[in-house]
């Protein structure tokens, strides 16, 4: 067992900040920069238009490229007109840059999500259902019984 010191302990733990304040620094640089702020600003004023305040926007810089997460709370339905138009808007532009769609469903919540990826920019909506909707709801489709083992610590 390699024993060591507390100022190794602290000297690790202050390398470790001051790399990820170098990280953090490159990715703000990357944000600011006129390119990636134009690609930006083309690829978020349609959708400042066509969702108004149907949602939230916000991004995050975490990967190489820009995530950009889009939330869209107490829609009528899946095919709600706004929500219908980011989506074809968002296919759209990832089509033109060869990108991948895929969504996910959880039924728990009435939530659907869609991601749009390219060697650009990420995109994520979110799009969630009123618990009181007339055309969108839970519909029990089955059962499923789940095994799982349980453990415990038993010592000699």
């Amino acid at each position: 067992m390699n024993i060591k010191s507390t100022a190794d302990i602290i000297g690790s733990a202050v390398a470790s900040l001051d790399s990820s304040i170098r990280d953090a620094k490159a990715r703000r640089a990357a944000l600011k920069s006129g390119k990636s702020r134009a690609m930006l600003e083309k690829l978020l004023t349609p959708l400042l238009y066509i969702l108004g305040d149907m949602g939230s926007i916000r991004i995050d810089s975490y990967r190489t490229s820009p995530s950009i997460y889009i939330t869209m709370f107490m829609l009528e339905s899946l095919k709600q007109r706004e929500l219908i138009t980011v989506l074809a808007y968002l296919t759209d532009e990832t089509d033109k840059l060869n990108g991948k769609i895929t969504s996910e469903d959880w039924a728990a919540a009435v939530n659907r999500d869609f991601r749009f990826a390219t060697d650009k920019w990420e995109v994520s909506v979110s799009a969630y259902v009123k618990d009181d909707s007339a055309t969108c709801r839970r519909v029990v489709v089955g059962t499923k019984m789940v095994e799982q083992v349980q453990y415990e610590i038993a010592c000699d």
